[in-house]
């Protein structure tokens, strides 16, 4: 079942591995198999020709991925690359001779989002809004699906997604293939530091949403738009609340009351299952 297909690891001279539901199995001749010595096998050459159709025939226009660790193509597929580190000067400028792949199945979930939104909303406006869950749990998806929601709601906001990955709304040719709304406006494939600072001095955006905080530089981004008045809708992983507090940089975030709301999603049930939401206190307003 096509919707149920999270992952592909293609592993060179290991048997293919697929995801369905969050459970691995290996992948036969004719389909989903139980016993590795019936899986398929695949190899280091056949990854490396992979890699090199993914990017549309040409590894040098996609090498700003690369050296990040993966590949988006068309849809927001996600391919995460292993293979042998290339560094001069201090400075990773490739990967090459490619070992692995992984290739990550986004999902549109539609209207995941709808139990909870009433707790983003008040007659102030947006609470701004960070998703936590461990990764593979749907944050992306979650983050997306607030975004169709907000826009949908016709609020006269102007949203703006910052899509690093183009996995958010995987803009191709101009056009968002995933649905983030008709009030939304999307930047692509630059960091959030080039999107924060650009996106708000010509876009003026109402609301921005971003995807996985994970350090200090994208911290700073986010209390330099906070302080502006931008309210802001991002991710983060976390297992759960406590895990959040722990990160190093996150008692900077929550010293300046920058988060409002906190929605923890769980890694069982699939993709965009919300497990509970509490306020800037951290009382709990919704508990599966």
């Amino acid at each position: 079942n096509k919707s149920s297909l999270c992952e592909i690891r293609l592993r060179a001279g290991k048997p293919v591995i697929v995801c369905l539901s969050g459970k691995n199995f290996f992948l036969g001749e004719s389909g989903v198999v139980f016993e590795q010595d019936k899986a398929i096998t695949i190899s280091h050459e056949e990854i490396e020709k992979f890699v090199f159709r993914a990017s549309e025939n040409s590894i040098y226009a996609v090498n700003n991925q690369i050296q990040q660790g993966f590949i988006t193509i068309a849809g927001g597929v996600r391919i995460g690359i292993c293979g042998s580190i290339v560094v001069e000067n201090g400075k990773i400028i490739t990967i090459n001779n490619f070992s692995s792949v992984n290739i990550r199945i986004p999902h549109e979930i539609k209207n995941c989002s709808l139990p909870i939104i009433k707790f983003l909303l008040d007659e102030k406006g947006f609470k701004n809004t960070l998703i936590i869950s461990p990764p593979g749990a749907g944050k992306t998806t979650f983050l997306r699906d607030i975004a169709l929601q907000i826009s949908n709601l016709n609020l006269a906001y102007n949203l703006l997604v910052l899509d690093e990955r183009f996995e958010i709304a995987s803009c191709v040719n101009g056009k968002n293939l995933l649905a983030v709304g008709s009030f939304t406006d999307v930047l692509s494939g630059g960091n959030k530091r080039f999107g924060f600072d650009v996106g708000i001095r010509a876009l003026k955006p109402d609301i921005i949403f971003t995807d996985e905080l994970a350090g200090d530089d994208d911290v700073q981004c986010v209390l330099e738009a906070s302080s502006c008045g931008i309210k802001l809708a991002s991710t983060m992983h976390a297992k759960n609340i406590t895990q959040l507090k722990s990160k190093s940089f996150f008692p900077k975030l929550e010293e300046n009351k920058v988060f409002e709301r906190y929605i923890v999603l769980s890694a069982d049930g699939g993709p965009g299952r919300i497990d509970s939401v509490f306020d800037e206190k951290f009382n709990c307003l919704f508990c599966r």
